[in-house]
């Protein structure tokens, strides 16, 4: 689990990765909305197939904090411009088609915004036992061609854009640098409206 705290919002966001065997994602939702209304933490949880790395989720989570201080939101609910910021889809049904977890989701990236560390720890140990997960960071994480493909091909990102940015031809130089643009494309959502 990391958690970053965000002063200008006097916020923190947590982020973190879980393995799950399956689950009945109606009522996942259900219980996970019932826990955000119950603590006042903005939950949500991405298929974690198109999520570059935990930045990928806190610079999207940073950027959706930032768009409802400012006014610029595009939802009514942090958590669903959590999504759309992870995505860099201004359209709730794509991101939600795209990152959204389905009932073969194995691997789930969560989000959780909230007022305080105590609190974000509870909430923490509540998705656990509601996904009864293990939690694993290296979902998160590019580990494999066929997921460093799949969102290259989402995000659109040309063999020249990567070459621009890279280092070298080295795995972890080009794995860099499709973050990075993933992390770009997210933030330059704020500038679409």
């Amino acid at each position: 689990m990391i958690i970053k705290s965000v002063e200008e919002c006097r916020r923190f966001i947590v982020v973190f990765g879980l393995e799950t065997q399956g689950f009945d994602v109606s009522l996942l939702l259900n219980n996970i909305n019932e826990l955000s209304g119950e603590t006042g933490v903005a939950i949500q949880f991405f298929d974690s197939s198109l999520i570059a790395s935990w930045e990928h989720l806190f610079f999207s989570a940073l950027n959706a904090l930032r768009a409802f201080s400012y006014g610029k939101n595009i939802s009514n609910s942090l958590s669903v411009e959590c999504l759309l910021y992870t995505s860099g889809q201004r359209q709730i049904n794509v991101a939600v088609k795209n990152f959204g977890v389905k009932p073969e989701t194995r691997n789930i990236g969560v989000i959780l915004i909230g007022n305080s560390r105590d609190l974000l720890n509870e909430v923490h140990k509540k998705v656990l036992l509601l996904t009864k997960g293990l939690e694993n960071e290296d979902v998160l994480s590019i580990n494999n061609k066929e997921k460093f493909d799949k969102i290259r091909s989402f995000f659109q990102i040309t063999e020249t854009e990567l070459n621009t940015i890279c280092d070298s031809d080295e795995w972890s130089s080009r794995v860099g640098a499709l973050m990075r643009y993933c992390i770009e494309r997210s933030s330059l959502l704020i500038l679409q409206k």
